[in-house]
């Protein structure tokens, strides 16, 4: 195990995906190990890397953005290394899944790059079941961990609850002006990006009617920082570094923040394996534990609840 992680904080990538799929594995014995790896990581002060959510619908662009925005990042920071997260949906028939963001992304033999690619497993929120933990992995191994959702719709906010930073792409013209004032997903990002902007014309009328609604949403609330608006062109290869700017000067959540995600996708497990019955049973002690690890508490947690059912 220790040679497995000296390997992948060295970057070898066939380390880092026997990693993550033990971070995937539902078996007993490898979340044991889980909990090994993480403890290593923290006698190893490992850093804690930028996760950067991105979100859109199907269609907009966000495969072909996060191919140039990371050229654009691993220009500006030499010194980086950067994982990707794509979520692909699942089948509701069969279950499986069709990994396609693999056909669009393509780094090529770039060791300071990692892409990973993830099914849904019909998770609703546009992430999946196991997004968080193989994030924090990746997040101790990388300086950033960009995560690309599957297409959603308008409430599918599920990426901002996991993010330091959200991401939200929109087509040129893809909706008028009552559909940028809608709650849901328009309310969560702190960047907008307007891709396939080589359509002049339609993108600046999308960019002049989403700056009116984000005008007007501030005369709302004026207590929250206006999200920054940024156009990107694949064809004309623009936008990106401005965009790489912007998410370089980001910052992680602090110390609280982070609890609060921890203790959020942990509540979500375990409604999601026991229901209602475990969060009455053991809700209380999951903040009660925030200090420790988080796969140690979280499998002591599902272990505790496994008891308490056979009693």
């Amino acid at each position: 195990m220790n040679e497995l992680l000296r390997a992948s904080l060295d970057g070898d990538k066939f380390a880092i995906a026997k990693l993550i799929s033990l971070f995937e594995s539902v078996r007993a014995i490898d979340q044991e190990k889980c909990i090994e790896i993480e403890a290593e990581l923290e006698a190893e002060r490992a850093g804690k890397g930028l996760l950067v959510g991105l979100t859109g619908a199907p269609g907009a662009g966000k495969s072909t953005l996060i191919q140039h925005l990371v050229d654009a990042l691993l220009q500006k920071q030499p010194t980086w290394r950067i994982a990707v997260v794509a979520v692909d949906p699942s089948s509701p028939v069969s279950g499986g899944s069709l990994l396609g963001d693999r056909t669009r992304v393509n780094f090529g033999a770039n060791e300071r790059t990692y892409f990973r690619s993830q099914a849904s497993d019909l998770d609703l929120g546009g992430i999946g079941r196991n997004t968080f933990r193989v994030c924090r992995l990746l997040r101790r191994l990388f300086d950033l961990v960009l995560i690309e959702s599957v297409g959603v719709g308008q409430s599918e906010i599920e990426i901002a609850r996991l993010a330091d930073i959200t991401l939200l792409a929109l087509q040129p013209f893809s909706g008028d002006h009552i559909q940028f004032m809608k709650s849901g997903i328009m309310e969560i990002p702190q960047a907008f990006v307007i891709t396939k902007c080589d359509a002049e014309d339609l993108a600046k009328r999308s960019l002049y009617q989403l700056q009116s609604s984000l005008d007007f949403l501030q005369k709302v609330d004026a207590t929250s920082e206006p999200p920054s608006v940024f156009q990107t062109s694949s064809v004309r290869k623009t936008g990106f570094s401005e965009l790489a700017e912007f998410i370089a000067a980001a910052a992680p959540l602090n110390a609280a923040a982070e609890t609060e995600r921890e203790d959020y996708f942990l509540r979500k497990e375990i409604r999601y394996y026991w229901g209602e019955y475990g969060l009455k049973k053991i809700g209380h002690e999951i903040q009660a534990t925030a200090g420790d690890w988080f796969e140690r508490r979280r499998r002591t947690l599902l272990r505790d609840l496994e008891l308490a059912v056979k009693q």
